[in-house]
């Protein structure tokens, strides 16, 4: 039995991506309710508890139906259809799954936020006798709606890869990128390192899946050229059209195979859709992919998202378009400043030499000094437009990250605040395990010391 027949990469890195976001987002809602509500921390981990059980439940039986009907609904060239139809799913969700898995190192600092806010609103928003009921509903709500869903994206990206994949290969991976999953969220939960740091991991998974996915487009393409979706397909070579006589031949030494003497091409065609006999159609198929991933990664980059959400993305974007704009205004200024001393001394001349077009000149100079002052004036105002865009994003972050959020306005004495210093009411009971507010104005500085955890495990450490 082959290495691809009872452990699959792809189900491997599917499992490990969802369970890091899932513990990842698991960990920030602990540390938000140790800051506000540490007695609902058991809900917490009841809340994932119940999300996994049901994922386990909700994937069983979404496998044993999934498999049930590729093996007795579809035979022969509809199955071949069915195969390549699903391989190419596989390439837009995996493709997908890649490009989060570059976003998913700001993951942290995303739910933070969101997280931080929603637990500042509950604490301030119940002032009913049942309060502390109510909250604990919400705690076990929220860990159990963000495992769960992990859970399902689990089984419905399996399931775009399901037709190349036995379903033995399934459970082994799975348990590894679960295990491997936990590890990393758990090392990151005690050591108190950012998920940040990790950006090199998340690069190299990113390009890993990018191959995965090249690879379906190569398995789906044959398995579509098999039933005759590009042309009538041929038994014989000698009668294969253009797009289904193969371009090489390499079966003589890295045949792909399971009988080839060499294990290691077999694995490479299951797992990056290595072909020995490559024909022009799935040559051009997968060049169009690459080409494809290329432009839409550099487009990413090109407005900033792709490392970032849309919504993170538009925020940084506002910032650099004014560094830009301020930078561009500096520019401007310069050159004003070398044709205000060109005509300077070109009127200086004139005059010198009494020519008749000497007070021509001196306007001209006139005009270039007012020209500067406009040109001065317009870097002064753009530099102070950057650096308060700059201050107000660096405040709203260091205000969300300490639990407070600048949208609620200074005049809401009312609500209770997660970072301010004032002791957390809950239904008449008072918990006092609040972040000092100087947090509120160092937060940013020891976030770049570790990352968020390591900042939020100094402040526990100082209260």
């Amino acid at each position: 039995m082959a290495f691809q027949d009872y452990f699959s990469i792809v189900a491997f890195f599917i499992f490990l991506r969802e369970t890091l976001e899932a513990a990842v987002i698991i960990a920030v809602l602990l540390q938000v309710m140790n800051r506000t509500m540490p007695r609902l921390k058991r809900q917490v981990w009841f809340g994932a508890a119940a999300g996994i059980g049901v994922s386990i439940i909700f994937g069983a039986i979404f496998a044993g139906i999934f498999y049930a009907a590729k093996t007795l609904l579809f035979q022969g060239t509809a199955k071949a259809i069915f195969q390549g139809v699903i391989s190419y799913v596989a390439v837009i969700l995996i493709s997908y799954l890649a490009f989060a898995m570059l976003r998913f190192a700001n993951v942290e600092e995303k739910y933070a936020k969101k997280l931080s806010v929603a637990a500042k609103n509950a604490a301030a928003n119940s002032t009913n006798p049942d309060g502390a009921r109510s909250k604990g509903y919400s705690a076990f709500v929220l860990a159990f709606t963000a495992v769960l869903r992990e859970g399902i994206e689990a089984v419905i990206f399996l399931a775009g890869v399901g037709s190349q994949t036995g379903i033995a290969s399934i459970p082994l991976a799975a348990l590894a990128g679960l295990v491997v999953g936990l590890a990393v969220g758990l090392a990151i939960y005690y050591s108190g390192r950012a998920i940040k740091d990790l950006k090199i991991f998340f690069v190299i998974s990113t390009i890993i899946l990018f191959f995965i996915a090249a690879g379906q487009v190569s398995l789906g393409t044959q398995m579509l050229s098999l039933a005759g979706a590009f042309g009538p397909y041929a038994i014989w070579q000698d009668q294969l059209t253009w797009q289904y006589y193969p371009v090489a031949d390499l079966t003589h030494c890295c045949g792909d195979e399971l009988t080839a003497p060499n294990k290691f091409f077999p694995l490479a065609h299951a797992v990056v859709g290595y072909q020995a006999k490559p024909t022009p159609i799935i040559l051009i198929l997968y060049c169009t992919y690459w080409a494809v991933v290329t432009a839409v990664a550099f487009y990413k980059w090109r407005n900033g998202s792709l490392f970032y959400s849309n919504a993170e993305a538009k925020r940084k974007r506002t910032a650099l378009n004014l560094d830009r704009a301020a930078a561009a205004a500096a520019r401007r200024a310069k050159a004003a400043e070398r044709k205000l001393a060109r005509t300077e001394a070109a009127a200086e001349k004139a005059r010198a030499a009494g020519a008749p077009d000497a007070a021509t000149k001196a306007d001209a100079a006139a005009a270039a000094r007012g020209a500067l002052e406009a040109a001065r004036a317009e870097a002064d105002a753009a530099r102070a437009a950057h650096a308060e865009e700059v201050a107000r994003l660096n405040a709203e972050d260091a205000a969300l990250m300490a639990g407070e959020s600048t949208s609620e306005g200074s005049g809401d004495d009312a609500a209770v605040a997660v970072a301010g210093g004032k002791d957390v009411e809950m239904a008449g009971v008072k918990d006092a395990e609040v972040t000092p507010a100087g947090d509120a104005v160092t937060g940013d500085q020891e976030a770049k010391k570790g990352g968020w955890f390591a900042a939020k495990l100094r402040a526990a450490r100082r209260g």
